[in-house]
């Protein structure tokens, strides 16, 4: 069933009628090229402060799906059951916030968003990792996986609107690295913490960095740019 549903983004890749582009031969090795993309990404204000807030966000954030069984079953009191449920509320806030994003007219004040739903993403970990009320627990599944993946599609759009076209590809894949990348790491350490200190005071912690880290963008990246339309568009100086 996972592989038809993929039959649907094949099926829009080929009805795509782009412009004919023509790539320069790449110079370098890939590593080169990786870094030559990472050092553009890190001299680039805003998308190197949107990727070391969604990249926390997957180190730490997201991290609550490790925990999911021991919630279900020991806090929540449940089986298989609950846990395919909470998971399911987790799946439909992701869905919503995919359709909400998709569903925007243009583009401006990506910044502002991107801030917004990391904050709330790490509210709703906190409470989650609090709460020992099933529809609470729910609740809280369901406003962090919309903003999760609001967060990331905001991400996502602003790096490439702010990009150079020869520098697209390489870009792309800092990105990756640093949003799938370092999700197995993350459950490296949540085990770790959660063995010592226990899974909802682990989960606990973690939510409260995001936090941290989320209030340090909307200070320190989104009151400071001022000019929302700046955040999605390139420009020939970087490091601003």
């Amino acid at each position: 069933m996972n592989g038809i549903s993929f039959l649907a983004v094949i099926i829009a890749l080929l009805m795509m009628r782009l412009d004919k582009f023509e790539p320069r031969a790449s110079k370098g090795s890939p590593l080169q090229n990786f870094v030559q993309g990472f050092r553009f990404a890190m001299s680039d204000r805003p998308i190197r402060s949107a990727l070391l807030l969604l990249s926390l966000m997957s180190l730490l954030g997201m991290q609550y799906s490790v925990f999911m069984p021991i919630f279900a079953r020991d806090i929540l009191h449940g089986g298989p059951s609950r846990l395919g449920l909470l998971m399911s509320f987790a799946g439909v806030g992701a869905i919503v916030g995919a359709l909400h994003f998709a569903g925007r007219t243009d583009y401006k004040g990506l910044v502002e968003w991107i801030a917004a739903t990391s904050t709330t993403c790490s509210l709703g970990i906190v409470l989650f990792s609090q709460s020992r009320v099933y529809w609470l627990s729910a609740v809280a599944l369901l406003a962090v996986g919309f903003s999760a993946t609001s967060q990331m599609a905001a991400t996502n759009t602003m790096v490439q609107g702010r990009v150079p076209d020869e520098l697209r590809g390489r870009i792309m894949a800092v990105y990756a690295t640093m949003v799938m990348g370092v999700q197995p790491l993350g459950a490296l350490i949540a085990g770790g913490v959660a063995k010592r200190i226990g899974a909802p005071h682990a989960l606990t912690a973690f939510g409260t960095i995001c936090f941290l880290g989320s209030l340090f963008f909307v200070f320190r990246v989104a009151m400071r740019l001022g000019d929302t339309q700046a955040a999605t568009e390139p420009h020939a100086g970087l490091g601003r």
